[in-house]
């Protein structure tokens, strides 16, 4: 019996389904899916949660900051459902992102959710902050403070603030997508070379 002949028994092979199943590319694709739907699904009903802690809190707050909050709570609503979507849409594209031919899908799967991710940062930090601190500066300038311990966020006090809230949101999507793109770059040259490894073998032996 030659050495490690025993790896091939019966007992050892038990873990090929599992192996194979990994290798295919499967583990990878379908529950990354399921991940970025999960994701989508708890952003888009965070805004409820939020309501939630709002109204425990209704009875320490003057009118006008109630009025206020509301109004930021639907600007976040309408962000997070947004931001949903987001994810739901990159999730139904992930097919065409790993493709099932690709040998290499770790990569690109991980370059795919920074991707993903850094867009959401941005739509929450370049479009709903800004929207917030100007709501919260016209109607209730006095309780700004307390308007950042609710919604934990970097509440702009000054139009020069708003405008860096723009300008930071819209450097996360570019800078997360730059990082993607040069893991996906890494992803691809090796996805090439590998290909023309596989062919050049085809055709070595169609020579023979």
């Amino acid at each position: 019996m030659e050495k490690h002949d025993f790896l091939k028994s019966p007992f050892f092979s038990l873990i090929n389904p599992v192996t194979d199943y990994i290798d295919s590319g499967k583990f990878f694709r379908q529950p990354l899916k399921w991940l970025y739907y999960i994701i989508g699904v708890c952003i888009a009903l965070a805004p409820l949660y939020v309501l939630y802690e709002l109204v425990g809190v209704f009875d320490y707050m003057s009118g006008s900051m109630i009025f206020t909050s509301l109004l930021v709570w639907l600007i976040l609503a309408a962000t997070c459902v947004g931001g949903g979507l987001l994810w739901f849409n990159r999730a139904g594209k992930l097919s065409s992102v790993l493709p099932s031919d690709s040998k290499f899908v770790a990569i690109p799967a991980i370059a795919n959710f920074i991707r993903t991710a850094g867009e959401f940062v941005g739509l929450l930090i370049g479009i709903f902050t800004p929207i917030a601190s100007i709501i919260i500066m016209i109607f209730a300038s006095s309780d700004s403070r307390m308007s950042r311990y609710m919604f934990d966020l970097p509440i702009a006090d000054s139009l020069l603030g708003v405008v860096m809230m723009i300008v930071l949101g819209y450097l996360i999507v570019v800078i997360s997508r730059y990082f993607a793109e040069m893991i996906l770059a890494i992803a691809d040259i090796a996805n090439k070379t590998d290909r023309i490894a596989r062919n050049t073998k085809t055709m070595a032996r169609n020579g023979d």
